[in-house]
């Protein structure tokens, strides 16, 4: 038996209880109890996620585990938000997120990449390439979430549904913030990451522009750049800017995913 598997099985099943119990919480929202019951099983989630990746941490750990460390980071948002947005359907949005990531990084288990580092600083050039990518996939997934909240909440308000009842997000303003905010974070991490890999590459000698890893590293790059472009040059608000980031969000999972149907010089994150 893969108990690597299971272990994330466990967590990924409190993680979409959690879930249901939202969604069951907003179609009948007299059922008090399910709030706490969604508290608990996204808190259930997340220790038992922890303890997973605590136990299982290296800096090139393999593609899954990075993976599995960005859904944490997600998780975490998540949780926060459900405790201090109340009143507001955040883990209905959140937690379909980390449920992807979470059966990304399953189906990448075992799978080998990044060659052993050398040295101390070939260590730390994939640690810093790693956790880079990392953090800037946290302000993609970020503004993606965002973005979602932010097209439902226009298409309520262009068909005068009243806001106060049923599905509660947070206003239109706040919701365009995070998305701005999301860009702004994911744009320079990502961009440190890319670079710092294209640095370990070309320190081995295997440094390919067209190898689809670094490509549609670079694609997610321009389109950080299009969006921050739109928004601040442009002054352009919105639904373009809503639909631009989730587009990031789709080339973030093709940055990913990329490897299992073109061929690439390495697996994100590293060897398992």
């Amino acid at each position: 038996m893969d108990w690597h598997r299971t272990h994330v099985i466990c967590f990924a099943a409190s993680y979409a209880v959690a879930w249901l119990a939202e969604l069951v919480r907003w179609l009948k929202p007299t059922w008090k109890p399910l709030r706490w019951l969604m508290l608990g099983c996204t808190a259930a989630g997340l220790l038992a996620h922890t303890l997973f990746l605590a136990a299982r941490w290296t800096p090139n750990a393999g593609q899954g585990r990075s993976l599995l460390w960005l859904a944490w980071i997600v998780a975490f948002l998540g949780l926060y938000g459900a405790m201090h947005y109340k009143r507001v359907a955040w883990t209905l949005f959140v937690l379909p997120v980390v449920l992807a990531l979470v059966g990304l990084a399953s189906g990448w288990w075992g799978e080998h990449g990044l060659p052993e580092a050398t040295g101390p600083a070939d260590r730390w050039l994939i640690t810093a390439h790693v956790a880079l990518l990392v953090l800037g996939g946290v302000g993609v997934c970020v503004s993606f979430i965002a973005s979602v909240m932010y097209l439902v909440q226009a298409w309520r308000l262009r068909h005068k549904q009243p806001l106060g009842e049923g599905l509660r997000l947070l206003s239109l303003e706040r919701l365009e913030r995070m998305i701005r905010h999301g860009v702004a974070w994911a744009f320079p991490l990502w961009t440190a990451g890319v670079v710092m890999g294209m640095i370990l590459l070309w320190q081995r000698e295997e440094l390919t522009w067209w190898d689809p890893k670094v490509v549609s590293g670079a694609l997610l790059i321009v389109v950080f750049a299009l969006l921050l472009d739109l928004r601040y040059r442009q002054h352009e608000r919105g639904r373009r800017f809503a639909w631009g980031a989730i587009l990031a969000f789709v080339l973030l999972l093709v940055a990913l995913s990329i490897e299992t149907f073109a061929p690439s010089w390495h697996r994100f994150g590293g060897g398992s």
